[in-house]
C-alpha cells in the first residue's frame, strides 16, 4: 500500500518538478481534514494567494498560513466549508 503524502511533502514534490503556479489540492473530493472533504489553495506568492482567494470569493475568515518545509516557503489556505468546497470541486469539473 502506498503511503499517502502529507499536505507538506506533495507541494515540496510539486515545486521540485518544476511547477511553480498556483494549485488546488482536493478539486476531486480526496483531500480530508477530519473527516470531511477539504480544499486547500496552494500558492508560492503572498499576492497569488490573495488573487486565488478572491477568484473563489473566499472570505477573510479563512486565514492565510505560511508554510516553511525544508527550504521551500508557500502560502495555503484551508477550506472547511462544505458549501464552499463542493462550490469549488463543482467548478474545477465543468
Amino acid at each position: 500500500m502506498k503511503k499517502a503524502f502529507s499536505e507538506q511533502e506533495w507541494v515540496y514534490q510539486y515545486y521540485l518538478s518544476g511547477k511553480k503556479k498556483p494549485v488546488i489540492l482536493g478539486t476531486k473530493g480526496t483531500w480530508v481534514i477530519g473527516g470531511n472533504k477539504a480544499i486547500i489553495l496552494i500558492a508560492f506568492s503572498f499576492p497569488d494567494m490573495t488573487a486565488l482567494k478572491t477568484i473563489h470569493c473566499i472570505s477573510n475568515k479563512h486565514p492565510i498560513r505560511e508554510v516553511k518545509y525544508k527550504d521551500l516557503r508557500y502560502y495555503a489556505v484551508n477550506i472547511v466549508d462544505q458549501d464552499k468546497v463542493l462550490a469549488i470541486i463543482k467548478s474545477w469539473n465543468c
